[in-house]
């Protein structure tokens, strides 16, 4: 926003002081929608600052730009605006024989290619201090040199700006005949006198931040005591009503009653009856509970076995079943 604003500052005061315009229509076309467009898209996409949430909170009915922030704005669109008028008049002296107003410019012979000289060492020096203005207006009250490079389209809207720059002033035929700019015959003088533009707005830009913060500074009071007479208005409200403002106890719940376990009834393993009861209830299990005599234990080991061999067969019976091999 400053920057535009400083672009109509440049050709109100020329027109107003009677100065030769700063540049033509199709260069300021050219500077808003080739040079500055990048710039202004990449800082759309700045990281929110990490000290943001120590900030208090703003009011819904505020707007979104604040006095202070339009306050901010026009003084950097000042400053770039003074800087650039100030570099172009040196320039108009330097090519256009100490002349400086349109009445006496207009009187030199072959005037046209001097002025356009004169224009060029501006529009190099507005773009140059434009992309530094880009930087330092990351932040209204932090210096440029913190995180610098942490916005990575910044980095590259740069560099697209700075190639449409040299494309604009140094391309021949689209640089002379279309644009009027001739970036190769102002000489190196030229290009150095355009380096004044974005050392100045660096200097004085981050100078005025010095201001911005100390407005920042006062707005961050002002919320304090907003807050604070909001707070006691409501804790009056709360105390004329009977309410308080602590929060009501957590209900507790009553202590369980702690009941010891009851003891496990005793299992009785009654006790085998005797063999004699056992006799008269079964007959068959007094048999089975007489002991065997010896002859009749090693029958029952021994197995009822047969061998028979019939011409190479071998015929094996035990216990009633037969294998042949």
């Amino acid at each position: 926003m400053s920057v535009h604003i400083a672009e109509v500052m440049q050709i109100f005061f020329c027109i107003v002081t009677g100065i030769p315009v700063m540049r033509t229509p199709l260069q300021i076309l050219f500077l808003i929608l080739v040079t500055d467009l990048p710039p202004s898209i990449a800082l759309g996409m700045e990281p929110g600052e990490k000290t943001i949430l120590l900030e208090r909170p703003r009011p819904k009915q505020e707007p979104v730009v604040l006095g202070w922030m339009w306050f901010s704005m026009v003084l950097n669109g000042a400053v770039l605006s003074v800087v650039i008028i100030a570099v172009y008049i040196i320039s108009l002296m330097l090519y256009c024989d100490g002349r400086v107003f349109q009445s006496d410019i207009d009187q030199l012979e072959d005037f046209q290619p001097k002025l356009m000289n004169a224009r060029t060492v501006a529009f190099i020096s507005l773009v140059w201090s434009e992309n530094i203005r880009s930087y330092t207006s990351r932040s209204f009250d932090k210096p440029i040199w913190n995180d610098v490079l942490g916005n990575v389209h910044m980095q590259k809207a740069i560099v697209m700006a700075q190639v449409c720059l040299y494309v604009a002033v140094l391309l021949p035929f689209f640089s002379t005949d279309i644009l009027q700019l001739r970036g190769i015959d102002v000489g190196i003088i030229g290009w150095l006198l355009a380096l004044l533009g974005p050392v100045g707005c660096l200097v004085l830009c981050e100078a005025c931040k010095l201001i911005t913060a100390f407005q920042m500074q006062r707005y961050q009071q002002t919320l304090a005591e907003h807050h604070a007479a909001e707070d006691k208005r409501l804790a009056d409200a709360a105390a004329k009503h009977g309410i308080s403002n602590q929060p009501p106890p957590r209900p507790t719940k009553p202590a369980a009653a702690v009941h010891a376990p009851a003891p496990e009834p005793k299992r009785t393993v009654a006790a085998p009856p005797p063999a004699e009861k056992l006799a008269q209830a079964d007959p068959e299990a007094q048999v089975a509970s007489t002991p065997a005599s010896p002859e009749k234990k090693a029958q029952a080991r021994t197995p009822n076995m047969g061998c028979a061999c019939f011409l190479g067969q071998t015929t094996i019976a035990m216990g009633g079943s037969t294998a042949r091999h």
